[in-house]
């Protein structure tokens, strides 16, 4: 394997980490958000949601797994979803 192919590699993994983390720290302040009713917390996971669709949208994850990333973008939407549904 050479050094450029393992780079990529390891590149993929993290940005996949980054993204599974960046959604559960979304499903986690969604649910703080909707129990707790804050205002200031439903904005903040509005926008850890936000961040984490970006975070989905890079070159690298993109190319890796379209399963993976239909997955997480569902699961990005339950959480939207469930905010929307809160403020109602």
């Amino acid at each position: 394997m050479n050094q450029e192919h393992h780079d990529a590699i390891l590149t993929g993994y993290n940005q996949r980490k980054q993204l599974e983390l960046a959604v559960e720290t979304a499903q986690k302040t969604t649910g703080m958000a909707t129990r707790q009713k804050s205002s200031t917390l439903m904005k903040s996971a509005y926008r850890s949601i936000e961040d984490a669709r970006q975070l989905s949208q890079t070159e690298e994850l993109s190319a890796l797994d379209g399963e993976f990333l239909s997955q997480q973008l569902d699961i990005l939407n339950e959480c939207e979803h469930q905010l929307d549904e809160a403020q109602r």
